[in-house]
């Protein structure tokens, strides 16, 4: 059954290859600013990164963002949709239709559901003990910008300037009239330091790892944030690190944590999946 053993944390740089586009509140711009802006943080991140300040105004990725476009990219992969889609025409009512098709799958029993986890009570409650899936495995925590790309964004930008404005515009087909719009986006090049952890209930849970790479590979040819039919938002995973934690650490004691592995992608990454799961299964 389910026996907390350890966490395997995910350090990772994110790398934006074109302008990213996450929409913030309209409420935090002045009047006469950006009709789209992005999310920004409304106050400074002390030691976001054990010594530096993040300043009140820079863009960051919310883990909920990249939670959950991984998990609607791999529910399309695993054909996941195509089943709701095929369930959904069961019901009468076209809306039911549509809202049962695009839903996210609350089963309870796939890995998808195992790994990012089910608001389902019901469904819950209508499980066998040992089919329950348990406490969701993957924890996604916010992506701030590294120092460097801060300090770059001020250089080029200027001081407390971090982000660029695209101008966009949209034409009527008939009568070639115009309608401008400014995006603001965060610029390409900026990178962001990410973490993720992954806790394990179960032996089996290992194999569960795999789900989460797969994922990130899925997102690299895909885009997060908006407007990604028009360019926005593609990025590239870099400097990826795994680090092992045995329920024994939380009590204090350090060795129970050792580095995994350290790979610059995502495809060395699954490269390595064998490898990976002997070393999380105690055996180097």
């Amino acid at each position: 059954m389910f026996e907390y053993q350890g966490s395997l944390i995910i350090k990772y740089n994110l790398k934006l290859l074109t302008g990213l586009r996450i929409g913030g509140s309209k409420e935090q711009f002045e009047i006469g600013g950006v009709d789209n802006p992005v999310i920004k943080t409304g106050f400074p991140v002390f030691e976001y990164d054990g010594k530096n300040t993040l300043p009140e105004g820079a863009p960051y990725i919310p883990g909920s963002s990249l939670k959950g476009k991984i998990r609607s990219l791999l529910e399309w992969s695993r054909g996941v949709v195509k089943k709701h889609c095929d369930e959904a025409k069961k019901k009468e009512k076209i809306s039911d239709q549509i809202k049962k098709a695009g839903s996210v799958c609350e089963c309870g029993e796939c890995e998808i559901c195992k790994v990012f986890g089910t608001g389902n009570a019901k469904v819950l409650e209508g499980l066998p003990i040992d089919k329950q899936p348990g406490p969701p495995r993957l924890k996604v925590f916010d992506a701030y910008p590294t120092w460097d790309s801060i300090k770059k964004l001020e250089e080029i930008l200027g001081e407390g300037i971090y982000t660029e404005i695209k101008t966009e515009n949209q034409i009527n087909r008939i009568t070639s009239h115009s309608n401008p719009r400014k995006m603001e986006r965060v610029p390409a090049g900026v990178k962001f330091e990410g973490e993720m952890v992954f806790d394990f209930y179960k032996n089996e849970d290992k194999e569960l790892i795999e789900v989460v790479f797969e994922g990130m590979r899925l997102l690299e040819d895909n885009f997060i944030g908006g407007c990604g039919s028009r360019g926005y938002g593609k990025i590239k995973f870099e400097n990826i690190k795994l680090i092992w934690r045995s329920k024994e650490f939380y009590k204090g004691q350090k060795e129970a944590e050792r580095t995994i592995e350290e790979v610059n992608s995502i495809d060395e990454l699954l490269d390595k999946m064998n490898e990976i799961k002997t070393k999380l299964n105690g055996k180097e």
